[in-house]
Formats: structure tokens, C-alpha cells, sequence
């Protein structure tokens, strides 16, 4: 982007609204390379433009020429000596007033003397000038002069002309600025700079959305949900509240003297009326007039958190989602601003480069830029990324794309001897785009780099030059290298599962029979979103559906812009932009809707899994049920490291202290007080089957399935014992999800932060599967 937004500001032309002619600025040297290019002997006058006050008098006016050097004047078409002024002459009665800087003929020895006089001009005319020429109309001599014409000469020649008439003889006068403006309307331009371009830069962001490319709106739909209520019926949402039902009573009360039907479906009201309700009148508040009176009162929390309920983001009406000023789309290369180059597909606007037409000048200004913007564009073909559009959101990559991205900006950067480490970046590839893939990284290993690969991903497996496989279990059952050498030769290994599944020895069993589609769907026609060409698509219900085909088909934008999105928005729950289709249409019973995607399950490393499951309060309730526990007076809050009462009080339950490091990142480092253990020594004297709570946050999944099996009557008040068979079995219930998802090596007090996104996936999915059937769901997975 970097390189496209110097290109434009380089090569790109300015365009005029008014008329389409090229904006431009007139440099010295053009000028005297434009008038030298002449006919010799043409008499002309370099003159500026002068403002003249009638509130100052004639003399000092004059005598304030004078001093600069100026000595005649053209005052309406006539020229004047000021060296020497009757007694009757008053420069202010004159409607057009210009100096004359000079009076020359051309010739080949003027070329010091012109440039001289043009800069004076430009400097007392505040970048304006005038060539008043002895020519009648300048294209009458292009025959005469055509071999001696340069660009320069051009630009003279193509100018709007003005003929004035000086004492009976016909003269010609153009007029040049310093300044970026139109020749032909004379409305003036920002020269192109690279700010201009960027979105990020206030030079170059839009002044209504800031450069964000939407703005908050009442959202109509979101206002009047269900259209085919009347009013009568509470069509308009927000005026349902007892605060604001006034509202809705004084609208009835005028309905009939507007002619206002109450008693028809809110979609069944004509133009004129919906504008009526919308803008309301002096007897009622229209919908418009009602949330510009929240507007000004939104200093208010309530009135803020009832705004947000009906405001959604829409595309900037000023930008039009380009998220730039509008001046930057007057620039063009080959008539393209830079928003239709970015909204080409990186194929495209690779071809576009390719055959782009340029001056001489511009390709020597250009070609540098044109050589790595070219370079780039190509290494993103290559990675199988040519239906990327250049203007596609970050945030909306997939992991797999983001990674190749960045692969990219690795191979334009030209580094060698450099180690890249890179965590499964065949996520999201189709296996036809995984060749591609491999190639480049390759192409990283032959130009003198180091690449080593986290993968799973068999072709990626067989193309390394040297494996290291990692085992043989997982969590505390792996941590040894099982294997490390020629790919060829793991398949030898027995130890090794990465080598029998490889050779065939294990694989995934197919189900031996498939579930019966029945009648009942969802269907969704019309989906046109992002790629999307209208299609219609039905997913039948209480079976298993996959969704496949090649990267950037247009996967995520069915499920989660449009179908995921669509049906939270059905149920009543907004999440935000719907993609853009038809109609939904259900044809059974679901009762929600659930994502379950590789989002981090917490952002802090107090969140861990048996948090998250839900089961660490039971284990809570137990150790507080303890003989020990109860002769000191412990609850179950004395086992939480989240609040107060029995956690570190010196790390906060944390562990860990984190030291500032300014400007470097931050440290963190093990508790002095509590040993990174969390608790306070007397908390963690308390112990269940000799076991105490740190002891049991460190314990994994699969160890704490076996330790919560049988229960240590001892320890357990009599009282307690009967009630701890519930608390029991919803740790074993909790658990034992995890341990099916494959998660039985995970440590219970492991903090969420350090999870992969696989991992977080299936505790996501256990931690639903824990809570037992709960209607109907629609659950849907992103690449489990």
C-alpha cells in the first residue's frame, strides 16, 4: 500500500470536477522553457495581478509600487507610466489592475533575465502571473513552430488564452500560477502527496466517517422490527416502554387529522406516510425527531444504552465506504483512482500493472515502484491469494491467509540467512492451494533462509528435508522427540503415530452408515455478499453438513456473515452486519443458534479450564467441606484465586508479578510470597485425599477424572458427605467431555492464554456438550 499510495502521488494526474481537464502547477522552469520555445522576436510582458484597496490612498498605493520596482501598470487594458503620475490620476477608479515586471522580445540571451522576472512576479502576484504575448491567438503559430515545441511548449500552447485589445493591437494573455489549479474553470486542487491516499493520515481520511468507511445510524429495522404490525400494535419498538408510550399516544391522537391509518400493517403504509411517521409533526414526534431528542441527551447512561439498541454502522454516505477524502479520487493512472485499484483482485490489479501506459517521464519517475508493487502482487499469486481484493479488511483473513500475507511481505523484503518459523500455515488451504504453499516455502529455503514448520498437514510433511516429530502422547504423556531425520524413514519408527499415519498403518475409520436427510431445512436464497452470486443453499437439520471447495470460494461469507448472522438476527439478537440475502426460511425447530470457532476462551491467565467448564466451583465446594476447612472457617470463597479471602494477597491470586519494563515488553516473574501457587500457606494446608487446592489445579484432565471418583469419607464432615455426590458428578460430568474431546492432557489451572486455537475450540464444544441437551441447536464449526 505503501508503495501504491507514492504512486499515485508520483505518476498520478489530477483530474478537474468541473470540467475533466488535467490539473496542474506551473514551475518557473516550464514557463521559460514554454515562452523560449517562441517564434523569434515575439514581444510579450510579464505581468501580476493587483489588488488594489479603495480604502488607501491613490498616492501611498503608488508610491508602495514604486518602491518595488514596478513603474508601469496595465489599468483596464491600458498602460500607464507610474514613475511619473498626472495630478488627475487615481489608481482606484480601475476595475483590472496589473503590474509589469518586465517588457522583453524573444531571443536567445533573455533566458537569465525571464527567470528573474517570473519570480518576481510569482513572489508580488502570491503565486499568480500573467504572459501577455504580440501573437493575436497563439494556435495560429503551431505550423511555424511545431519542430521547436517541447512538453513544456505544449502546455503554453493548450492553455485557455484570453485576447485583450492594448492600444488598438491585439494581444494575447495567459495566465499561470504557482498554486495546483484548473487552467480552464480556475478552481484550485491539493497537490497530490502521499497522505492524500491514506485512510490513517487526516490529510487523506474522510471528514465525515474519519476514515473508518461507515457511520452509526438509527437502524429502521432495528426501530420497527416486525412490519407487519400496525401501529396500533406497537409497530414502533422503542415506543412499547412505559417511558415513552406518551410518545405513541400522541401520535394516535393525531393520526386522523393527518389522514394516518393506525389499523394497517406498517408495510402497507404509502410513501408520504412512512415520511409522516418518520418526520413527524407539530402535534407528535416522528421517529427521527424522537432520537435527534435522545441525541442531546446522551450525556445520560440510560439514554446512551437505549441508543446503541437501535443504531447499526452504514457505509458513509460522503466516502461511500472508500474511507477516503473525495479529493484523492481526482488522481488518476490510465483514468483508475486508487479506489478502483484497490478494489481490483490481487490478479487483477496484477495485470493491470503489467500493461499500464506511461509516459517517459513517468515510467522513469514510476519504475521503481511499478518494480515492487509488480514483485509483490506476483508473490501473492503464487501463495494461491490472486482472489483477494487489495482493499479486503485484515481482521476478516483467515489464519491460513493472514500467515501468507505475511510470507509474502518476507519474499519482497528479499532477506536471506534469516530463521522463519511458521505455526501451521496450511490452515484454510484447499490441498490446491497447499502446492502453492510449499512452493514458496521453498522458494524461502533456495534464496539462503531457514524455514521450520509447526504442520500436520501430510504434503507439507513429506516435502521437508528433515522431520522432528515430537511425542509420543499428548500433555504430560509427550515432551520427548521420537523421531528426528529423513521423512522417509519415520514411517520405520513404531513409536512414532506421525509415522504409521503416514504409511497407512493407522487411519480415520469412515462411519459405516450415514443418517437419513430428512424434509426439515434451513434455506437460504440470495446470498450476495462479498463473492456470493445470489445463491440459494438449504442445510438440512439433525444431521452432520460440511462445507467445502477451494480458499476465498466464499465458505466464511455463506456461514458466518450470512447464515450465522441471519438467524441470531431471526431470533432476536443482533450481532451485528447480516449478509446481504433474500430471505431465511426454517423448515423445522431450532432453538439457538452457537459458533463455536478458535477464538481465544479468555484473554487473561486467570482463565483456564476448569473455569471455563464450569467445575471448579464444585471442587471449591468440597475443599470448603473439609473437616480442616470447617474448623477454620473457610468457604468456598477462601479457594478462589478471583476474589479476596484466601488467594496471595501480594500477587492477587495472579502467581506471577508483572514488572514494567517502560519501554520494553513487560516481565513476568514468580510470586516471592506465594511461589507461584496462588494461595495463602494456611489455605493450602487444607488438604482433600492429601491433596491440596494448588495440587489440584496442577493435576491434568484425565488425572483429576480418576481423583474425584471416589470420595475420602474422613475428610468430610458427616453432615456434608451425603451432599457432595451432586458436586461429584458434575466435576466427573465436566471432565469427562474434555477427556472425550481429547483433552485430558490439558492441566486444570493451565491459564486459557496459552491454549491454541484448537484447543479452545474443543473446550468450547465439552463445555456445551456438559450441559446436556438444551433444545434444539444449530451448532456450527469453523475448520474443527
Amino acid at each position: 500500500n505503501d508503495y501504491l499510495r507514492l504512486l499515485f502521488a508520483r505518476v498520478g494526474k489530477t483530474y478537474c470536477t468541473e470540467c475533466g481537464e488535467i490539473v496542474r502547477n506551473n514551475t518557473i522552469f516550464q514557463i521559460t522553457e514554454s515562452i523560449l520555445s517562441l517564434p523569434e522576436s515575439t514581444k510579450f510582458m510579464v505581468a501580476f495581478p493587483l489588488a488594489i484597496s479603495k480604502n488607501i490612498s491613490n498616492d501611498m498605493q503608488v508610491s508602495a509600487l514604486r518602491e518595488r520596482g514596478i513603474i508601469r501598470i496595465l489599468a483596464d487594458n491600458t498602460i500607464f507610466d507610474i514613475s511619473s503620475t498626472p495630478d488627475d490620476f487615481d489608481i482606484r477608479k480601475y476595475n483590472s489592475v496589473a503590474g509589469i515586471v518586465d517588457r522583453l522580445v524573444v531571443g536567445k540571451k533573455i533566458k537569465s533575465r525571464l527567470t528573474d522576472s517570473l519570480e518576481t512576479a510569482y513572489r508580488l502576484g502570491s503565486g499568480h502571473l500573467s504572459i501577455i504575448c504580440l501573437l493575436g491567438k497563439i494556435k495560429e503559430n503551431k505550423k511555424e513552430t511545431a519542430k521547436k515545441r517541447n512538453t513544456s511548449e505544449k502546455a503554453l500552447t493548450e492553455r485557455k488564452s484570453k485576447t485583450i485589445s492594448i492600444n488598438d493591437v491585439e494581444w494575447t494573455a495567459l495566465s499561470f500560477s504557482s498554486h495546483f489549479r484548473c487552467n480552464s474553470c480556475d478552481r484550485e486542487y491539493q497537490a497530490p502527496t502521499h497522505h492524500m491516499f491514506s485512510f490513517n493520515n487526516p490529510l487523506g481520511a474522510c471528514k465525515k466517517c474519519q476514515g473508518f468507511g461507515h457511520t452509526i445510524e438509527i437502524d429502521m429495522d432495528l426501530v420497527v422490527p416486525d412490519k407487519t404490525k400496525t401501529l396500533n400494535e406497537g409497530a414502533i419498538a422503542v415506543w412499547n416502554s412505559p417511558a415513552y408510550s406518551i410518545l405513541l399516544e400522541e401520535l394516535q391522537e393525531a393520526a386522523p387529522a393527518h389522514n394516518l391509518p393506525l389499523d394497517i400493517p406498517f408495510n402497507k403504509l404509502t410513501k408520504g406516510q412512512l415520511k409522516l411517521v418518520n418526520e413527524g409533526a407539530e402535534e407528535f414526534y416522528g421517529i427521527s425527531k424522537f432520537f435527534d431528542m435522545l441525541e442531546e441527551k446522551k450525556y445520560k447512561m440510560h439514554v446512551r444504552v437505549l441508543l446503541s439498541k437501535y443504531r447499526c454502522y452504514t457505509t458513509c454516505a460522503e466516502c461511500n465506504g472508500t474511507r477516503l477524502d473525495p479529493s484523492a479520487h481526482n488522481v488518476r493512472i490510465n483514468q483508475h483512482n486508487i479506489t478502483d485499484v484497490c478494489s481490483l483482485s490481487i490478479d487483477e490489479a496484477y495485470n493491470f500493472f503489467e500493461k499500464i501506459k506511461l509516459s517517459k517521464y513517468e515510467e522513469e519517475v514510476g519504475r521503481l515502484l511499478l518494480l515492487e508493487i509488480k514483485k509483490r502482487l506476483g508473490y501473492m499469486v503464487k501463495v494461491g491469494l490472486e482472489y483477494l481484493t487489495l482493499d479486503r479488511m485484515t481482521r476478516t483473513l483467515s489464519g491460513g491467509e493472514a500467515q501468507r500475507v505475511n510470507l509474502t511481505t518476507s519474499l519482497g523484503s528479499s532477506l536471506v540467512n534469516t530463521l522463519y518459523i511458521l505455526d501451521e500455515p496450511s490452515i484454510g488451504l484447499h490441498p490446491r492451494d497447499t502446492k502453492r504453499l510449499i512452493d514458496i516455502l521453498v522458494q524461502l529455503r533456495d534464496i539462503g533462509n531457514t524455514v521450520v514448520v509447526v504442520e500436520h498437514d501430510r504434503d507439507v510433511i513429506k516435502s521437508a528435508d528433515y522431520l522432528i516429530d515430537i511425542g509420543p502422547g499428548a500433555g504430560k504423556n509427550g515432551g520427548n522427540v521420537v523421531y528426528a531425520g529423513d521423512v522417509k524413514k519415520i514411517s520405520s519408527r513404531n513409536s512414532s503415530l506421525t509415522g504409521q499415519y503416514l504409511k497407512g498403518k493407522k487411519q480415520i475409520e469412515l462411519p459405516p452408515a450415514r443418517r437419513k436427510i430428512t424434509q426439515n431445512h434451513i434455506e437460504i436464497t440470495g446470498a450476495t455478499e462479498n463473492n456470493l452470486k445470489g445463491i440459494g443453499v438449504r442445510f438440512p437439520l439433525n444431521v452432520f453438513t460440511c462445507i467445502t471447495g477451494v480458499s476465498g470460494s466464499g465458505k466464511s461469507t455463506l456461514i458466518q456473515d450470512t447464515l450465522y448472522s441471519a438467524l441470531k438476527r431471526k431470533m432476536g439478537i443482533y450481532p451485528g452486519h447480516v449478509g446481504r440475502h433474500k430471505n431465511l426460511n426454517i423448515n423445522g425447530h431450532i432453538d439457538d443458534v452457537i459458533m463455536v470457532d478458535q477464538s481465544p476462551i479468555g484473554r487473561t491467565p486467570r482463565s483456564n479450564p476448569v473455569t471455563y467448564v464450569k467445575v471448579f466451583d464444585y471442587i471449591r465446594k468440597i475443599f470448603a467441606s473439609t473437616r480442616e476447612a470447617r474448623l477454620h472457617n473457610y468457604t468456598q470463597g477462601s479457594f478462589s484465586f478471583n476474589v479476596k479471602g484466601g488467594r496471595c494477597d501480594y500477587c492477587e491470586g495472579c502467581g506471577y508479578i508483572k514488572v514494567d519494563m517502560q519501554f520494553l515488553a513487560d516481565v513476568y516473574v514468580t510470586c516471592d510470597q506465594c511461589h507461584g501457587k496462588r494461595f495463602r500457606k494456611d489455605v493450602l494446608e487444607v488438604c482433600y485425599k492429601d491433596k491440596n487446592i494448588h495440587e489440584v489445579l496442577e493435576m491434568t484432565v484425565s488425572e483429576a477424572m480418576a481423583f474425584f471418583s471416589t470420595r475420602n469419607k474422613h475428610e468430610l464432615t458427616p453432615e456434608m458427605n451425603s451432599n457432595l455426590s451432586k458436586a461429584a458428578l458434575h466435576i466427573q460430568r465436566g471432565l469427562k467431555y474434555l477427556e472425550e474431546t481429547g483433552l485430558g492432557y490439558l492441566r486444570l489451572g493451565q491459564p486459557a492464554t496459552t491454549l491454541s486455537g484448537g484447543e479452545a475450540q474443543r473446550l468450547k464444544l465439552a463445555t456445551y456438550m456438559a450441559k446436556g441437551k438444551q433444545g434444539e441447536i444449530l451448532f456450527i464449526f469453523d475448520e474443527p
